[in-house]
């Protein structure tokens, strides 16, 4: 080993392989970034799928395998399998969630691969502009032979929800013009609407025959629905007739519009939403999101709408703060979803250096997306320093964008060593969420500070939050439960003892309430409060130590008074733990083996 490592003229060969490897490695890299160039999602997928993505591209079948790491709600595409191998027609697309929606144009791909990735991305926005367009045609059916509740079944979670704040935003704006004539009953007649088509989805999520995909959809639409209501319901108590009021101007609102000048519809042929928030504006985007849900909004949610979009207004980027748990990336995400465009969350620690983020920024200024850095303050200082200038390089080529009304839309990226000739999309966003006080976050410098507006998030508001949940699971007395039920989380918060494994958070809501809502489509006919208890009751009790029993069960009695009947004790299983455990050897303790109720 020794000879071969010293035999003469190694050192110089070993310094000319080295000197390949790296022309090699150079190459290799120019040929990726100049492919990143062409399709900008592959700046999001890690070099060795990219590698496979473009090593396979003659063969789409291959490629369909990657599909899900360049789309965020696209598990694959769907190919018209009556015809030969390899397949190359396109004929719809598969979310990761399971929904399978199919396009009305197939759409033949061609090789290279990141012409046919660019063709598959324009495939699925025109659909879905298409499903919107028809699903909103359709929607006067609402009123008339088709209720909503019937009619969503024909269309894609995205669009039927995207159509029902459509519709929701119209006839808000109806009422306000009716409340200035004169009508000083039309937003109240308004709201009666909303609660009644509400109720008419609650009664319809309750039917135990909907496939899981369908629960999901109309548990979404009540989630979005339950905050609209709220909303008309605070102009009505307030006396808003104004629409100019802040209280409306807050909304998200959505509507339907040609859209000038935009390339990929030169005619016109289409009608395309816009949406609205304050005094800002933005077309929505159409990516594919498939049917994954939203959030509750409550009033933080709304201030941290507003500031997120205000920053995008001002040309800036959006910091919420806060602690743990308070939905910062979440409600990013959500809002993200709400205009169709993609979120790429990435997870910051000490070991991303400048490259890594150049990188990363090249990518979303190209591709337009929304990029979101959970924890940034983890970055090291010395990177974040050379980080608020690429930052505020894209952010100024946002502003010349502007001031040119889209004349000058390339840009030079300074990434500290070399420029790169990029072109930029206006939808860019940067977004950065930071848990203040904690051990190892460094403080942002000072020019890197000023160019993000910050937004306080705080403990959201669960009373609300589990109150829109239930609502979603089919409650019908949804706001009193929703009380009772934080009123018991909040005890047992403390007045149980401190055990590691105890849960009162949100996340334990949440399962809860899953639970809750299997029990009540299981039995239609029993007291809402009774299944609540009974799902409070054993949902919880398996986790409670023996020393925290009496009073747990206490909390329950009285929040839920004279709801002891119909507690059925399952003798036999108890029976058999007994008999189990003494057979084993073990003691029969009295409080676990009641835990088998």
């Amino acid at each position: 080993m020794i000879q071969a490592a010293t035999a003469e003229g190694r050192l110089d060969k070993l310094k000319m392989y080295e000197a390949e490897i790296g022309a090699c490695q150079k190459a290799l890299n120019e040929q990726l970034e100049s492919k990143k160039k062409l399709f900008p999602r592959f700046y999001f997928v890690s070099v060795d799928i990219l590698l496979t993505i473009l090593s396979n591209g003659q063969n789409p079948e291959l490629v369909n395998a990657y599909m899900g790491d360049c789309f965020d709600g696209m598990e694959f595409i769907m190919f018209d399998e009556s015809q030969p191998r390899p397949w190359k027609n396109v004929t719809g697309m598969k979310a990761k969630d399971g929904e399978v929606v199919p396009w009305n144009t197939m759409l033949k791909l061609e090789p290279p691969v990141e012409t046919y990735m660019y063709d598959i991305e324009r495939g699925m926005q025109k659909t879905l502009v298409e499903i919107l367009e028809t699903a909103k045609s359709n929607a006067e059916q609402w009123r008339l032979e088709q209720p909503r509740e019937v009619w969503l079944e024909d269309y894609n979670a995205q669009i039927a929800l995207l159509t029902t704040q459509i519709v929701w935003t119209e006839e808000c704006i109806v009422a306000f013009e009716e409340l200035e004539s004169g009508a000083e009953s039309a937003m109240k007649e308004n709201l009666d609407i909303i609660k009644k088509r509400i109720g008419s989805l609650i009664s319809r999520v309750r039917d135990l025959t909907l496939s899981a995909e369908l629960r999901t959809k109309i548990i979404t639409i009540i989630t979005v629905d339950v905050h609209g209501r709220d909303v008309v319901d605070d102009c009505v108590l307030k006396k808003i007739m104004d629409s100019t009021n802040f209280l409306w101007a807050r909304q998200l609102k959505f509507g339907m519009d040609k859209r000038p000048g935009y390339k990929e519809d030169p005619k016109m042929e289409h009608q395309y939403c816009q949406v609205t928030i304050c005094d800002w504006d933005t077309w929505y985007s159409y990516e594919y999101v498939g049917n994954c849900g939203r959030l509750v909004i409550t009033p933080l949610t709304d201030r941290c709408y507003i500031t997120l979009t205000q920053a995008l207004n001002l040309l800036m980027g959006a910091a919420p703060a806060g602690p743990a748990g308070t939905g910062k990336t979440e409600t990013t995400k959500d809002l993200g979803r709400a205009l169709g465009l993609r979120v790429v969350v990435y997870n910051c620690s000490d070991q991303m250096t400048y490259r890594t983020l150049a990188n990363i920024f090249m990518g979303l200024a190209q591709s337009g997306f929304w990029g979101c850095f959970d924890e940034f303050n983890r970055i090291a200082i010395a990177v974040l320093s050379v980080v608020s200038s690429q930052v505020r390089n894209v952010l100024e080529a946002l502003i010349v964008y502007k001031q040119t009304n889209g004349a000058k839309s390339n840009f030079l990226f300074m990434n500290a060593e070399t420029a790169e000739d990029i072109t930029i999309k206006t939808t860019v966003g940067f977004f950065i969420t930071m848990n203040p006080g904690y051990a190892g976050r460094t403080e942002l410098p000072e020019n890197l500070k000023a160019q993000f507006r910050y937004c306080a998030m705080v403990v959201p508001d669960m009373v609300l939050i589990c109150e829109n949940m239930l609502m979603s699971e089919g409650f019908e007395t949804a706001k009193d439960l929703a009380k009772q039920f934080m009123t018991l989380y909040e005890l047992c918060k403390s007045l149980l003892s401190g055990q590691v494994h105890y849960d009162w958070g949100l996340r334990a809501v949440k399962s809860l309430l899953r639970s809750a809502g299997g029990l009540k489509r299981a039995d239609l006919v029993a007291p809402e409060n009774l299944i609540l208890m009974k799902a409070l009751r054993d949902f919880n009790i398996a986790k409670i130590v023996e020393a925290d029993q009496s009073i747990f069960m206490g909390l329950i009695a009285t929040l839920f008074p004279n709801m002891e009947a119909d507690v059925i004790l399952k003798h036999d299983l108890r029976a058999a733990c007994c008999e189990t455990a003494i057979k084993a050897g073990l003691q029969t303790d009295t409080g676990y083996i009641d835990k088998c109720q």
